[in-house]
């Protein structure tokens, strides 16, 4: 009665005694591990339990020990096919009952769920924790190298994520073809990291000019835009500390626009001071930011007249008492998203030295104020309405702010940025073109940019009256801006002499040490009331 709803309710099961005899077996297991009653379980030679990476397991740990509940194991008679089960044990005096459960479509899941946290899919890459491991098997050194696809989102903006995915696999496949015994690893979407050991020569220059030669790809070419970062191993090394360097040094690829870079330990020195900028510019935005930030103003004259007509706000901050370079930490306020609380504080300091002046009794409504825009508050689709909120709040004028973008910032999302300075134009504001020269933005772009005036990086300007080459650039641009009926503004102007040169070549406007450093608020203000017998004539 019991053997018959055993098999009504079709459990698989198998029961035998503490020496291994086989009592009870149901169909089912007798087809699946070939035994039947009285045979011995343990002494079957072809019986074999196996774990999920198919490492052997012993026939009496299976069987007989006794603190398991439940077991899954790989089952295998005659050396076949590996038949995955769940034991479920249930043990009273010498008998041991065993239900069997097949779990086959469960432990290919897992299996898979395995592969795909060890591999990428798509490109067979192993995942950084697989590939660490795997490269700390070979116990030996190497160099361990960052391969980063600069244009991947441009590509994959222009023509689609499918082209942008093959050229990263022709890049990786260049790698693999000349180095076989490397070890490929999944870094992101445009990246990935190999380890050469060093018994591997290689040559990371001609690996590097390999990688960027061009492909075709229906009928187009494709120029891929190698980034390669490197570290050369020791005997001594850290494998994942080397992948690390191999990682900073992309990075460093990126930011100094280098393209093959070898990892040197004063990157490690920059990267941390890095850090600790981040975190103590978190600190500062989570307190009042005249706590932690200053605004300096360098004066801007017409060199004409010699008149002051306004000046250019400059933003400060300190770190542990020394100042930081705004080229330093703006990067770090743009990408954690926090710039437009600089911008709006700037305007509050406008507002402070507007009132300032007015005290004095000075009528500043012909000082135009100019403040650094970055790009990213321009793709901010509230940064027009912010910065007209906070104008009214400070009741400035917008005809007395003149916004300064960088001209390679102008050109990616042009035609969004060109849409905003348009609307910017019709509420007042000036746009200027900073670091004019520096960007490498074509002529095309500028034709169709809107804005109302250019100002000359200050590379152009110090060595100018020295230097032919740089007269001929400097000229270029004072020619192409004269051409295009736009103002032009030298900043760095240091000296008489390249202030002569200036005004000889038509440049309009001027800022510099020749007049004045950037001075604060306060300083400003006895500079303007200083100087307004001979230069605050206004003209008509």
């Amino acid at each position: 009665m019991q053997k018959s709803l055993i098999e009504l309710l079709n459990i698989i099961y198998v029961a035998y005694e503490n020496d291994g005899t086989i009592t009870g077996i149901s169909d089912k297991a007798s087809d699946l591990i070939k035994l039947k009653v009285g045979d011995n379980i343990v002494n079957c030679p072809t019986l074999k339990f196996f774990d999920e990476d198919f490492a052997e397991l012993s026939s009496n740990e299976i069987l007989f020990e006794p603190c398991f509940d439940q077991l899954e194991v790989g089952v295998s008679v005659d050396n076949s096919n590996v038949h995955w089960v769940r034991f479920s044990y249930t043990r009273k005096n010498t008998l041991t009952f065993v239900k069997v459960e097949l779990i086959e479509e469960l432990v290919a899941i897992r299996r898979l769920n395995k592969q795909l946290a060890i591999r990428d899919p798509h490109t067979g890459l192993l995942y950084r924790e697989a590939f660490v491991s795997k490269v700390q098997e070979l116990d030996t050194y190497g160099i361990m190298c960052c391969i980063r696809i600069c244009n991947y989102q441009r590509i994959s903006e222009v023509w689609n994520i499918g082209v942008a995915n093959l050229v990263f696999m022709e890049v990786l496949s260049r790698f693999q073809g000349d180095f076989e015994q490397g070890i490929f690893s999944k870094h992101s979407s445009d990246c990935f990291c190999v380890f050469v050991p060093h018994t591997t020569p290689i040559n990371i220059e001609a690996l590097y000019n390999h990688l960027n030669e061009p492909f075709e790809f229906n009928d187009s070419s494709f120029y891929s835009n190698v980034a390669l970062g490197y570290y050369k191993e020791s005997h001594k090394d850290d494998h994942e500390l080397s992948l690390n360097k191999a990682e900073m040094a992309t990075f460093d690829v990126l930011s100094d626009k280098l393209r093959l870079v070898e990892f040197q330990e004063g990157l490690a020195r920059q990267i941390e001071r890095q850090n600790k900028i981040e975190t103590a510019l978190r600190d500062s935005f989570h307190q009042d930011l005249d706590k932690s930030f200053t605004v300096v103003l360098q004066p801007l004259h017409d060199t004409k007249t010699e008149c002051l007509i306004g000046a250019e706000c400059l933003m400060r901050w300190t770190l542990e008492g020394k100042p930081v370079s705004p080229v330093e930490f703006i990067p770090i306020v743009e990408s954690t998203g926090d710039i437009n609380k600089l911008t709006l504080f700037t305007l509050s300091q406008i507002r402070k030295t507007v009132e300032h002046l007015q005290s004095e009794g000075m009528d500043c409504k012909h000082y135009m104020f100019a403040i650094n825009i970055s790009v990213v508050e321009i793709l901010d689709v509230k940064f027009e309405s912010k910065l007209l909120a906070a104008l009214a709040q400070h009741n400035i004028d917008p005809k007395r702010i003149k916004l300064e973008l960088t001209e390679s910032a102008l050109i990616d999302n042009f035609s969004y940025v060109n849409e905003v300075l348009v609307s910017l134009q019709s509420k007042g504001f000036t746009i200027s073109i900073d670091d004019f020269g520096t960007g490498f933005s074509s002529l095309s772009y500028l034709c169709k940019l809107n804005f109302d005036e250019i100002k000359i990086d200050r590379s152009f300007v110090t060595n100018v009256v020295k230097d032919g080459k740089l007269q001929s650039v400097f000229n270029s641009i004072v020619s192409l801006a004269k051409n295009l009926d736009k103002p032009l503004v030298a900043e760095g102007v240091e000296d008489m002499e390249q202030m002569i040169y200036a005004k000889a070549k038509g440049v309009q406007y001027v800022q510099g040490y020749y007049y004045s450093k950037p001075l604060p608020i306060d300083a400003f203000v006895e500079y303007v009331l200083e100087d307004k017998s001979s230069y605050l004539h206004f003209e008509s």
